[in-house]
């Protein structure tokens, strides 16, 4: 009896050290699921020396026009967005925590941009709103931002209406629409004395329209047409022949790219020679040029942010680490989706805290210089008031700006040659 004892614990004994030895080999040749999880928040939120781990995230969330007539600006958009995120999280995140970013895509639809927002909000509950793209998804989007009382930041958007409705939670890092046509508008006071305006009939282009017809007005510009086509028109001979028999000085356009493109090259079709053209939007993308070629020349557009203004602070790093990034040169639509990213930063530090309404009066009442210029908007509507803006003319196929006088790079063409004579 006693030997079987023996013999029986030294069985026991010898199965737990097999089972101790073949545990531990499997704990060598295997990484436990939970070092994978924490690997897999390293690679979207920051390096784990930069940021800890088991702090939670700063969402910011919001919508752009990633698919549809947008996506184009979309994508700039979120190309600024990601870089900010990652640079941010680089340096050790916001208050302490990690940055990410949750974007949707609104498919350039209003009602769907609506519907998001209220996602982002009332399922998902970011912690900060990010803008759309464009006063056709913004117009939605702040109003629902005003209903749940939360702040919102706009980018690309310029309608007068966004800061007009009374909204308390919506704040703009663009001027109005008139105050961003305007800037073209009034070098040709006295250069001409009547005028033409055709625009788009989406919201933003409409907003341009407004806006050029504000300046005319102002001005004492007689306008002799006044006329809207439909978004996707791709003829625009009847429309261009009839502006042409009135005979105008000045053809303004309140466009996007497309149209903006089939304007200038139907003009040369039906031999319509102005002696001025201005464009809203498309002459400040470097495809305008790359499309038309020489046809380009000597249109007039408007700009808030140039790749030359270097005197910005923090531009070259943007600048940098862009095109180490995305192997591009920024265009406007990046450096304005960086820039609100910046103002949100700079709200959410100086409050401390994630308390919306504190960090919504900071956003009312602060003012910084960004990468993209400066912030600095009316304390009750929160319209802006302070960020620079820029006239410029396409010559020799590049844009130089002719005002204002203290950034021009080179003096304004007047009157543009007609096409026979180019």
């Amino acid at each position: 009896m006693k030997k079987s004892l023996v013999w029986m614990l030294v069985l026991v004994v010898s199965i737990s050290m097999v089972l101790t030895l073949s545990i531990s080999a499997c704990k060598e040749g295997v990484e436990e699921p939970a070092e994978e999880a924490e690997e897999e928040v390293t690679k979207e939120a920051a390096p784990a020396e930069e940021v800890s781990e088991e702090v939670e995230p700063i969402v910011f969330g919001g919508a752009l026009p990633l698919t549809g007539w947008g996506s184009d600006a979309g994508r700039y958009n979120e190309m600024g967005y990601k870089l900010w995120a990652k640079i941010i999280n680089e340096e050790g995140g916001l208050l302490g925590r990690p940055v990410e970013l949750l974007i949707y895509d609104d498919q350039s639809d209003p009602t769907i941009t609506a519907q998001l927002y209220e996602k982002l909000i009332t399922q998902d509950k970011v912690d900060v709103l990010l803008t759309t793209w464009s006063d056709d998804m913004t117009m939605p989007a702040t109003t629902v931002a005003e209903k749940y009382k939360k702040p919102i930041v706009t980018g690309g958007a310029t309608l007068n209406e966004i800061w007009g409705r009374g909204y308390k939670y919506t704040c703009g890092l663009l001027p109005s629409s008139y105050d961003y046509t305007k800037v073209v508008i009034q070098l040709f006071k006295d250069l001409t004395e009547t005028g033409a305006i055709i625009y788009g009939d989406l919201v933003y282009t409409t907003g341009f329209g407004e806006g050029i017809e504000m300046n005319f007005n102002e001005l004492g510009i007689e306008i002799l047409i006044n006329e809207a086509y439909a978004a996707d028109t791709q003829n625009f001979a009847p429309i261009l022949t009839k502006v042409k028999q009135s005979n105008p000085d000045f053809l303004a356009c309140g466009t996007g790219f497309e149209d903006a493109i089939q304007i200038m090259k139907q003009s040369k079709e039906v031999d319509f020679n102005p002696k001025a053209y201005y464009l809203t939007l498309a002459p400040g993308e470097p495809e305008f040029v790359n499309v038309l070629g020489e046809d380009a020349e000597y249109v007039m557009g408007t700009t808030e942010w140039e790749p030359t203004m270097t005197d910005l602070p923090g531009f070259d790093e943007f600048i940098s680490k862009y095109m180490d990034e995305y192997g591009e040169e920024p265009v406007e639509d990046a450096a304005t989706a960086y820039g609100v990213c910046q103002v949100l930063q700079y709200a959410i530090e100086e409050v401390g805290e994630l308390d919306d309404d504190k960090i919504n009066d900071m956003l009312h009442t602060m003012e910084i210089v960004t990468v993209f210029g400066t912030y600095n908007v009316d304390e009750i509507t929160g319209m802006q008031k302070g960020k620079e803006l820029f006239a410029f003319q396409i010559q020799n196929g590049k844009r130089e700006i002719v005002y204002p006088e203290e950034s021009a790079s080179s003096t304004l063409i007047f009157p543009t040659p007609s096409w026979s004579e180019r």
